[in-house]
């Protein structure tokens, strides 16, 4: 028998170490370029002074993202171009090779880890920490796993506990998913960073966890929902939606300061850059542009509202 978070903790592990970029989904920056030149707009003008700028992306994808952010500062402003570094914190070595292959025009500009580097003036993330694993609880019972059984007993983890007391969820009564895993990278991410620390994912605050009575846990397989995570045999992905309200709170522990908080339709819509390319596809009759522009609706309607972007700064 093992915790519901040990067993997504394995599920998540064996999938990524395996997984080909569009098996089962694909993220913003695979959709459309547009994504990531609308976060440049933001980064550049976060490290425009910085005299040898860092960025760290967690996770990399395909390396779509870094790859247009490359191309962005490339484009912008050659000179901060040429004294910006770029680190991509991934595991599965099937990703990092996608990645290499993605981005060998920039190659002695970026570069790869499996650990975490010691510094970075921006640590950044695109549908990152809805993988990490998730203690599952209702009431004061925890969500154990035998066999493809659930079996619910008393939690004895303290932190889960505090977690629970602190973020005012003690007496709901529906299904709430603690990621202490988060919380524990938030700390850690915390003594990296010297500017500010960005996350985008699909997530919810406190005001809005009544909408998930059954919580947020989710997996994914060939292009499908995983009805039953608990006996679905692996590999398949699994995520849960991210608390973002637990990033806000925890963040002030660790010198974070939430200074912006928006869904990713805001966002993108906050960003020149993105703008303008919305209103030249908008008048173009290309069938290449047509087809763009449909990208570009999905990312502000069908995910424009289930994505959230916190942007940290380290104080």
């Amino acid at each position: 028998m093992k915790s519901f978070r040990d067993f997504m903790e394995e599920r998540v592990r064996e999938y990524y170490l395996q997984r080909k970029v569009g098996d089962d989904f694909f993220t913003a920056p695979e959709l459309d370029r547009s994504f990531g030149r609308a976060l440049s707009d933001h980064l550049y003008q976060f490290v425009r002074h910085a005299d040898n700028p860092l960025i760290l992306e967690l996770g990399g994808g395909n390396g779509s993202l870094a790859y247009d952010i490359l191309s962005f500062f490339r484009e912008k402003d050659n000179k901060l171009y040429g004294k910006l570094t770029y680190y991509i914190y991934e595991e599965s070595p099937t990703l990092v090779s996608l990645q290499k292959n993605r981005l060998r025009e920039f190659e002695g500009k970026v570069f790869w880890t499996q650990e975490l580097i010691t510094e970075a003036d921006i640590v950044l993330s695109n549908e990152f920490f809805d993988c990490l694993p998730v203690h599952v609880i209702k009431g004061r019972k925890e969500l154990y796993v035998d066999d493809g059984r659930a079996i619910w007993e008393d939690i004895t983890d303290e932190r889960t506990l505090t977690f629970l007391d602190r973020m005012g969820y003690s007496a709901l009564g529906q299904v709430i998913e603690v990621c202490l895993d988060c919380i524990d990278l938030l700390r850690r991410l915390s003594n990296i960073v010297r500017g500010y620390h960005i996350v985008i994912d699909y997530g919810y605050t406190s005001e809005e966890i009544a909408k998930y009575p059954n919580g947020t846990v989710v997996g994914y397989k060939a292009h499908r929902v995983v009805m039953d995570v608990l006996k679905e045999a692996p590999p398949f992905d699994m995520s849960a939606m991210v608390n973002f309200s637990a990033l806000v709170e925890y963040g002030k522990d660790f010198g974070l300061l939430s200074v912006s908080f928006q869904n990713m339709r805001e966002f993108l819509l906050s960003s020149s850059t993105f703008l303008e390319e919305l209103e030249k596809l908008s008048l173009s009759e290309k069938a290449e542009d047509i087809e763009r522009l449909s990208r570009l609706k999905t990312m502000l309607i069908s995910m424009g509202e289930r994505f959230k972007v916190l942007i940290q700064k380290k104080l």
